[in-house]
């Protein structure tokens, strides 16, 4: 029998603790205010009462809650009990103030003299207020910094498993350095220098061939000198000696024209001969350049996986790839 009764003992003990987890705070609200709405004030009051003291609400939920049970003790005569529970909200939000349609004109008397009679503590509790929401705003910050600061470090671990770094090795020619027209100067990549050099020196080339064709149109080519009685190989003893000349009158044309043609021609070989030094002043055997290129996975590749976790004094990444 001893024992029987000690096992009934513990299931009594343990029914209400099953009955408070059970617990509903928006059930519970709904309730008493149901309650409070169909005129059960006492039923209301007990409801809120033991509502709190058994569920854990929010601070909406528990001012809601205060209000109707401050009503509800109001409407019963328990005025100690209401002001306790005015006090109790105006704790949670100091500048609450009771619907005029919602509560009678002798409630909110009684409410604003709570209010008026605690007046510097709800002081207080506004500056309290104001500190933790401050500090919550800064807890939220903090959080949003650190979420954008985890997401960037995802995207730049991410952006380096897609791309690879390219190095290309460029092998030059010693002999292109030997061309003219700005060859070398192309193939170094140097563009400008390149065009600057095949522009001089095709202008002088044009104008020293212009230049020998003109003499050679100033040149008269006559029939040559016969000689007479002189041993050749087909043994005729004549032979027949071309003569060319310039006429008198196109002789200060014709030096004009050599002259142009000796100078361009010097200029030419001038510039060829700078724009090789200068070729092989610059010239690289090897040239390497790097640059980044972005890797796309073939399809049904791996994907590597990413992971963000927090160190002392910062973050870490890391990336794992399974094959």
């Amino acid at each position: 029998m001893i024992r029987i009764a000690g096992v009934i003992m513990c299931l009594a003990m343990l029914v209400p603790v099953t009955a408070t987890a059970q617990v509903v705070p928006e059930r519970e609200l709904e309730i008493a205010k149901a309650l409070f709405d169909a005129g059960n004030y006492n039923d209301a009051l007990k409801r809120a009462r033991d509502a709190m003291a058994t569920a854990n609400f929010t601070d909406d939920q528990r001012l809601e809650l205060h209000r109707i049970a401050a009503l509800a003790a109001f409407n019963t005569g328990d005025l100690e009990g209401a002001q306790r529970h005015v006090l109790l909200l105006l704790q949670l939000n100091p500048d609450f103030v009771l619907d005029p349609f919602a509560a009678p004109p002798s409630a909110i008397k009684m409410f604003e003299q709570v209010r008026a009679k605690n007046v510097d503590a709800l002081n207080l509790v506004r500056q309290q207020l104001t500190l933790r929401a401050q500090q919550e705003k800064r807890e939220a910050d903090e959080r949003e910094r650190l979420r954008l600061a985890q997401e960037l470090q995802r995207r730049k671990v991410e952006e380096l498993t897609r791309t690879t770094t390219v190095r290309v090795i460029e092998k030059r020619s010693f002999l292109l350095n030997l061309v003219p027209f700005g060859v070398g100067q192309f193939a170094q990549g140097r563009i400008e220098w390149g065009t600057a050099f095949a522009v001089l020196e095709a202008v002088t080339a044009l104008t020293n061939v212009i230049s020998y064709l003109a003499i050679e149109g100033l040149v008269v080519h006559s029939g040559g000198v016969t000689l007479e009685n002189v041993l050749t190989s087909n043994g005729s003893g004549r032979y027949t000696v071309p003569f060319n000349y310039i006429p008198a009158a196109a002789r200060s044309q014709a030096q004009v024209w050599t002259s142009l043609k000796y100078s361009t021609g010097i200029a030419f070989y001038a510039l060829w001969a700078l724009g090789i030094g200068e070729a092989i002043f610059h010239h690289k055997a090897e040239v390497v350049t790097e640059h980044l290129e972005t890797v796309t996975p073939p399809a049904g590749s791996p994907a590597p996986k990413l992971s963000i976790f927090p160190t002392q004094g910062g973050l870490g990444a890391g990336f794992t790839l399974s094959f």
